[in-house]
């Protein structure tokens, strides 16, 4: 495969990251770790503005119908600036949805995305802290045409912003179902917000007798796990994107950090150790992007593929956090302050890591893909 960028994603990269140096700087970045609303309501404004919650969504739903390696390209100029704006959430959800749903629920909903008028989050996550879909056991009890949920889902990002939460439930006979769930100011839901090392929104959702209405079923059964793990492994490869953009971030900024610190009269970037340190997270970061494109790459050609899927996220969530440390024993004690950068940097790097599925989580199915 070609890694070279299309003229439309040279654009894209282009774009966003002018506007990002404007609207996501580290006092943004800050603000909303120390939980501005505000900050993040103005900055979602202008992405949706931009366009970018409609990238992937057909043009038939009022999309511009972009691939999944277009999005790729997006996400790592959003994870270089740590930019704290839901697209992630938006664009995997409406993925699945699309891919998923009744034509009445996209006629509906994704032209509603697109406009940022309705903002979806996954829902997966509950007490046990799985990833893995056949452990659902949020109820959802049949009452006419409605569906009674009851329980909690925890770790949802951005559900403070979010309209709707496509949640993965388990039905009175047993069977999963994957349902689109109003949340905004809905009575029966109760929202706790989360202290988190992202540095992001991130709450437990309790639902007391939701009742929502089966036409929003998006799948059940088998086609319910189905479309919840390839939500999944869309979110990896999304966050694995943003990871990329995070690590060439750290390598630039500790390669200009140790060009012009100096120490016994020289640069630390001339000392031999501090040099083998710079080649290995150089490396690691080359390793991650060119896994990235080639998972976003299967998505926009096959739906997607799990063996590159799980390379990415594997790969992603070990190396990139590993860079992180590295680059702080380059930086010396300056990169432990609270008032260096760096910090937020790691901080959200431990915490993608883990989002949909860690490593282990992502061997265990490239395992099994490979029928290990």
């Amino acid at each position: 495969m070609d890694f070279g960028l299309t003229e439309t994603q040279e654009l894209i990269k282009a774009s966003a990251r002018e506007f990002l140096e404007e609207k996501s700087d580290p006092a943004v970045v800050r603000a909303v770790a120390d939980g501005d609303s505000d900050a993040i309501a103005e900055l979602w404004k202008d992405v949706v503005e931009l366009g970018w919650p409609s990238l992937t969504i057909p043009e038939e739903h009022g999309g511009a119908g972009l691939t999944f390696s277009d999005l790729a390209v997006l996400l790592e100029e959003l994870g270089a600036k740590l930019a704290p704006t839901p697209i992630v959430e938006s664009s995997i959800s409406s993925w699945i949805i699309e891919r998923f749903a009744s034509d009445s629920i996209k006629s509906d909903l994704l032209p509603k995305v697109a406009e940022g008028e309705v903002l979806i989050t996954p829902a997966i996550v509950e007490r046990d802290a799985s990833w893995d879909p056949e452990s659902t056991k949020l109820a959802a009890t049949r009452s006419g045409s409605n569906l009674v949920i009851t329980g909690e889902k925890r770790f949802v990002a951005f559900a403070e912003q979010a309209t709707h939460a496509l949640t993965l439930v388990r039905t009175d006979d047993g069977e999963p179902a994957l349902v689109v769930v109003p949340i905004w100011k809905a009575d029966g839901v109760e929202q706790t917000p989360l202290k988190h090392s992202s540095g992001v929104p991130v709450s437990s959702l309790a639902f007391n007798e939701l009742e929502v209405a089966e036409t929003n079923i998006v799948a059940t059964g088998d086609q319910a796990l189905k479309a919840a793990e390839e939500l999944i492994a869309a979110g990896g490869v999304a966050r694995s994107a943003q990871l990329a953009g995070l690590g060439r971030a750290v390598v630039d900024a500790t390669v200009e950090y140790t060009a012009n610190r100096e120490q016994f009269g020289v640069p630390v970037g001339s000392f031999q150790a501090v040099q083998h340190h710079l080649a290995d997270m150089a490396i690691a970061a080359k390793q991650v992007n060119h896994l990235v494109h080639s998972a976003a790459w299967s998505f926009s050609r096959e739906g997607y593929s799990v063996d590159t899927a799980a390379q990415a996220k594997i790969a992603a969530s070990d190396k990139i956090a590993a860079l992180c440390w590295t680059a702080h024993q380059c930086h010396g004690a300056i990169g432990f302050t609270w008032e260096h950068d760096l910090h937020l940097y790691t901080r959200r790097a431990l915490a993608w890591k883990t989002d949909y599925g860690d490593s282990a989580f992502h061997k265990e199915k490239l395992a099994n893909a490979m029928g290990l």
